[in-house]
């Protein structure tokens, strides 16, 4: 089982694309294949192996995964997660953006109807619009 723990190479160009990103399965098999990692399976695998170990973390948006890093991420820890996303008005692409909100997080632990439970993580996604100028 030694080998399911090593740091291989495919394992750190997973990393490597991720950073700073949010990709879809999709969009990272793309990035991996143009630096010569093909095998679909590895990628389903390494995914796998690091989200039970908390390095990497994946959200649904409107139907679609994402991946992000729970490690070694500017604006988060794995336990405490919070993106906002939007459409951007003119490319229509979807923008994910990040924010390290401490205050939040320790608000909902303390909120009375957790009182009894150890809180494992906290991840918020907040959807929005941009509003014009009046």
């Amino acid at each position: 089982m030694k080998s399911k723990n090593r740091f291989t190479k495919a394992r750190k160009a997973l990393l490597e694309v991720l950073k700073d990103r949010h990709l879809t399965f999709k969009e990272i098999q793309k990035e991996l294949t143009l630096l010569g990692f093909h095998n679909v399976s590895t990628l389903y695998n390494n995914l796998e192996f690091f989200m039970n170990n908390g390095m990497i973390i994946e959200f649904d948006i409107d139907g679609t995964k994402y991946y992000d890093l729970g490690s070694d991420n500017p604006y988060h820890k794995n336990d405490n997660h919070l993106h906002f996303v939007y459409k951007n008005p003119e490319t229509k692409e979807t923008v994910i953006e990040e924010f390290d909100v401490p205050d939040v997080y320790e608000l909902i632990k303390s909120y009375a109807a957790l009182k009894g439970f150890k809180t494992e993580y906290i991840r918020i996604l907040v959807s929005g619009k941009k509003i014009g100028k009046k």
